[in-house]
């Protein structure tokens, strides 16, 4: 079949009918849809031209493990839409309609703008391959995937039943390392039967402030490629280790007999990004890890951190809802509430729930003597906090004071300039952080939160911590001026009341009712009078009270206390 013609600036392309070629053919488009596809192909992958035609690369459920070049985790035709450059050696599982399984050898390349892919059938290859056979892990995948579908959508929780379903699928040490929001923050979980093999050493490890990362997940990583060890003395595995690990090893050696271990490390890619690693770490055996490991390992990595994304996202947009209606309760207190003490408390508490801080107050500024009071607190364990006054200028929170915005300090030499150092060594606070209070543009105080263990202030966090205290602010500025205007009251001289006009007992129960709000028909019904005569009675009633009409008149007897 002639293909259409292309412009001048395009590259030139063969004229082919498909159906000479012996080999099992398709073409795609530049959207990645199959526009062509020869008998060979239909037969190969059990499906008829009219359901194959027009379904999209990305939904063709392939499962692509390895190409000539490296790891691939895309279909052939999209990695070569997106480089423009042939893939060769593509190896790819297809799933057919009658559920059996076919693996394909993919080689595809761009021709004008559409890209051909041969495929070539080696399902015999891989079932009876010696190797392939053993390392395939076709049912490992499924089983992985069930599981990860069963976890609970929490990224910890994920890691830890991948590696436990693993362990029990393929007995050894795996370990999953993830990156945090900071990437020098990294998440290790490891599972192993023996606990303490694995699993305890590692927490122990990074308890004792010896592990923030696996230096062979931070090298998979860096490099995007898996590492592959068939076999490796643990001593000669120190030679992967830094200088800080070394160090714990020497001092708490593993309390385990292996001496040789075969490791496949991987990368966990999401969305074209790199999460973390999945690795695989067991005694040698003597059939050692392939490259055929790498496949089926990676293929749970993948799966792993796509999992583990979607949970984050999930995780995200809880915390933001919860924050934003924490805020709208917070401003509902401050509206509802005229006393200040209960309005910060209720803002403490916000303070202390949604950003997981273990103690937060908030000190005022005495503009008399420029120094700061404790004002409301919460969090502390003492079971009562002295009141102390501070310059405003001291270091923290005097520096935010100054500069009028966050400030966090979280390395435990910076305590020592403290004032309250020994409120700090008492509480046994780690981290720090403080928000200037101010509405109006004048400075009204600070917003303290205190963190007895390491504090992951990301940007989000900062941004609801500067929210809250700008509520904080709005509530102080607010009864501040509600004081200022209640001393003005209390202050100013009463202003003397007017002597209620001299009524007879019928005009008086008439104003009554006025003030009321009935009308003259009413009044007349009420007072079994006619109406001309309420009218001659209002006449003389707004004559003695000076009033222009029954609403001034009204207005006065209420305000006056004539009733």
């Amino acid at each position: 079949m002639p293909v259409k013609s292309r412009p001048d600036n395009a590259r030139a392309v063969p004229e082919w009918n498909l159906g000479d070629f012996p080999g099992a053919v398709l073409v795609y488009d530049q959207a990645g849809d199959v526009i062509e596809a020869n008998d060979a192909a239909l037969a190969l992958l059990g499906r008829t031209a009219q359901e194959l035609l027009g379904t999209n690369a990305n939904d063709a459920g392939w499962l692509v493990v390895e190409s000539s070049e490296g790891p691939i985790s895309v279909h052939p035709a999209i990695a070569v839409l997106r480089s423009d450059q042939p893939v060769r050696g593509v190896l790819a599982r297809a799933r057919r309609p009658d559920g059996a399984d076919v693996w394909l050898q993919v080689d595809a390349f761009p021709t004008g703008d559409r890209v051909v892919a041969s495929l070539t059938d080696v399902t015999y290859l891989i079932a009876h391959s010696r190797i392939s056979s053993r390392s395939s892990g076709d049912h490992i995948i499924d089983e992985v995937t069930d599981s990860i579908a069963q976890a609970r959508l929490e990224p910890r929780a994920i890691l830890d039943t991948v590696t436990k379903a693993l362990n029990r699928l393929r007995p050894a040490i795996w370990v999953a390392s993830l990156m945090g929001k900071d990437p020098t923050e990294m998440l290790v979980v490891a599972t192993n039967d023996d606990p303490y093999y694995a699993t305890n050493y590692l927490e122990e490890m990074k308890a004792s402030g010896h592990l923030s990362t696996t230096p062979i997940s931070s090298g998979v990583i860096e490099s995007g490629q898996p590492l592959l060890i068939p076999s490796i003395t643990v001593a000669d595995l120190m030679g992967y280790m830094n200088d800080e690990v070394r160090s714990y090893l020497t001092t708490h050696p593993w309390a385990s007999t292996v001496t040789h271990l075969a490791i496949a490390v991987v990368p966990m890619r999401a969305r074209g990004a790199i999460i973390g690693t999945l690795g695989l770490f067991e005694r040698r055996g003597s059939n050692p890890l392939t490259e055929k490991d790498l496949m089926w390992v990676q293929a749970i990595a993948d799966r792993t951190a796509l999992a583990v994304e979607n949970a984050q996202l999930y995780e995200d947009a809880v915390n933001r809802l919860d924050r934003l209606t924490a805020l709208q309760s917070v401003s509902l207190a401050v509206s509802a509430s005229p006393d200040l003490r209960l309005t910060l408390k209720v803002i403490l508490d916000h303070v202390t729930a949604r950003l997981k801080v273990d103690a937060a107050d908030i000190l005022l500024l005495d503009e008399t003597d420029n120094t700061l009071t404790l004002s409301a607190s919460t969090g502390f364990q003492a079971t009562s906090v002295h009141d102390y006054r501070l310059p405003a200028d001291d270091g923290m929170p005097g520096k935010a004071l100054a500069s009028r915005r966050i400030e966090t300090v979280t390395a435990l030499s910076a305590f020592s300039q403290f004032r309250r150092r020994s409120l700090f060594a008492r509480e046994g606070f780690k981290a720090y952080g403080a928000v200037p209070l101010s509405s109006r543009g004048r400075l009204l105080g600070a917003l303290e939160v205190f963190q007895r263990s390491p504090m992951k202030a990301d940007e989000e966090w900062l941004a609801f911590l500067d929210a809250l205290g700008s509520v904080a602010a709005v509530a102080i500025d607010s009864a501040t001026m509600q004081e200022k205007l209640r001393q003005v009251r209390t202050t100013a001289s009463p202003r003397p009341s007017r002597v209620p006009p001299d009524m007879t007992r019928l005009e008086k129960e008439i104003m009554r009712l006025v003030v009321e709000g009935k009308t003259n028909r009413e009044i007349a019904t009420q007072v079994h009078l006619s109406q001309n005569t309420i009218k001659f009675h209002m006449r003389q009633i707004l004559q003695k009270t000076g009033a222009t009409n029954r609403t001034e008149m009204a207005h006065q007897a209420a305000k006056e206390g004539w009733l």
